[in-house]
């Protein structure tokens, strides 16, 4: 009997010891290249990185595109919360003051439209080209 419970006691200690490799090993942070913000869920948390800043952006609605984002110079102190509507990857005004927005897209090298109140030309902000995005797999913290 003691031999019985020596080899379950051993079994279940090598369950739970692949069980915490096999969950340890998942990245808290996936880096990609693009990513389609429309097929997200709520509360997805993005970090993006330009040249001089760090934006994250937390998905509340990614049917109509919107986010909370906090922007840091340092990438460790980030502003206030504000609410915006994600538009696109673009990369900016072209010839003929045209700018082609790639709809419900996030991209590297390219820059991300974003509506500040609405979706009005005049509320548009064009964050500079973004070198890195990465997606967080812990909807519970921003890191």
């Amino acid at each position: 009997m003691n031999r019985n419970i020596s080899r379950f006691a051993l079994c279940l200690l090598a369950f739970l010891v692949g069980a915490m490799v096999a969950l340890g090993s998942e990245p808290l942070h996936s880096e990609v290249k693009q990513i389609d913000f429309y097929s997200l869920n709520p509360d997805t948390r993005l970090k993006l990185f330009t040249e001089t800043r760090v934006i994250e952006l937390v998905i509340t609605n990614p049917i109509a595109g919107e986010a909370v984002a906090r922007v840091s110079q340092d990438g460790a102190t980030f502003g206030l919360p504000r609410n915006v509507i994600l538009m696109g990857a673009t990369r900016g005004q072209q010839q003929g003051a045209l700018s082609l927005i790639e709809m419900g897209v996030i991209r590297t090298g390219l820059k991300l439209e974003l509506g500040l109140r609405n979706r009005m030309a005049e509320n548009r902000l064009l964050t500079q080209p973004l070198n890195r995005i990465e997606l967080s797999n812990n909807p519970g913290s921003v890191h």
